[in-house]
């Protein structure tokens, strides 16, 4: 489904600060919950040089 095929999709959003060695599973596990990711920034902060952006559908619509 397109961006364009329903305008009443409401979605939420989430940033989720992420390391080295839990981003693959981290995701595939928020990926099962639903959320999407929508890009990843790396800031080379030392402990979570990671800043992911997710977005899911929210499951009430307007």
């Amino acid at each position: 489904m397109s961006m364009f095929e329903d305008a009443t999709t409401v979605w939420e959003y989430r940033v989720e600060p992420l390391s080295q060695v839990q981003i693959a599973n981290q995701l595939n596990f928020m990926g099962k919950d639903g959320w999407e990711l929508v890009t990843v920034v790396f800031n080379g902060d030392d402990e979570y040089p990671y800043q992911c952006f997710l977005k899911r559908s929210k499951p009430g619509r307007y």
